[in-house]
Parts: structure tokens; sequence; C-alpha cells
């Protein structure tokens, strides 16, 4: 059998994985354990977790379609790098606080090809009750109106 050299410069996944319960109950509220890895079948990937990583249940927490997984990765890995749980088998683990979990779901959304990236209905309808709402103030500002005065004419007021 011949080794053939990996290509992750391709279209693929990018996954989110979190160990469930690793750090117990009350610091695994606080303190999350996730693994950022790279796949073209992620289903097949979780299989061989089992068999190679530490014993936990895994849950998958997203997945997203990327043009080129290891750039992508590379991008990830580098911002939470600081996070980075050094194991034998492994160098995807993090360990994330709530703000960085946070941030690392945001990220995984900026980098989702497969997202819909046209306007949701809400955010036009809110966008255009904001600029009725602009628009009357400044027509209700330029707004000049009249008072009579005791010899019967009237003044324009500003």
């Amino acid at each position: 059998m011949t080794y053939q050299q990996r290509n992750d410069g391709v279209p693929g996944y990018i996954y989110l994985l979190e160990a469930q319960g690793y750090h117990g109950i009350i610091p695994g509220c606080v303190l999350r354990r996730v693994k950022i890895g790279l796949s073209r079948d992620v289903e097949r990937r979780l299989d061989t977790l089992h068999s190679n990583q530490p014993c936990c249940d895994y849950k998958i927490i997203r997945v997203i379609y990327v043009e080129n997984m290891e750039c992508i990765e590379q991008v990830l890995h580098r911002k939470f790098k600081h996070c980075n749980i050094k194991l034998i088998k492994s160098r995807e683990w993090h360990d994330l606080l709530p703000w960085q979990y946070a941030h690392v779901l945001w990220m995984f959304s900026r980098y989702d090809s497969k997202r819909n990236h046209s306007l949701s209905p809400r955010l036009i309808t809110g966008g255009l009750v904001a600029l009725l709402g602009v628009g009357l103030l400044v027509g209700y500002s330029m707004r000049v109106s009249t008072q009579p005065l005791p010899n019967g004419t009237t003044e324009q007021i500003k």
C-alpha cells in the first residue's frame, strides 16, 4: 500500500465538536473542551475519534462547508492558539470560556460558504422603519409654523 499525500486545500467541512462532560458539571458550565478540525466526511471522522482520542461523548456543535479547508482551519487554530490543549494524539483541542465559545461560533458563521447571504425580511423591515423614523424627525425639525400677530398678520417661526 502506498502513501498518498493528503490535500486539505480543497472544498470540505470544518467541524466544531464538544467533549460532553469533560470538565464535570460545574466547571463544564464555564469551560468547554472543543475540537476544531477538518474533514471531507464528518460522520466517518467522528467514528475514528472514538478509537484514537480521549474517552468521552462527543457532540457535533457546528459543521460548515468551506472552499479551502486547510486555510480556514489554520485561521481558526491561530485565533484560538492561546486556548490550545496539548494532547499526545491531537493538537486541535481547545478549552474555551463562554465569550471565546461565542466568538468561535461567530467565526464559523462568518466562514460558512453555504450560508444564505441575502438580507432577511426582518432586517429590511427594521431598516425601513429606522429610515422612516429619521425622515419624520428631520421633517418635524424643519417644519415651519405660523403664529398670528396682534395686527392680523402672520409671522413664520422656525
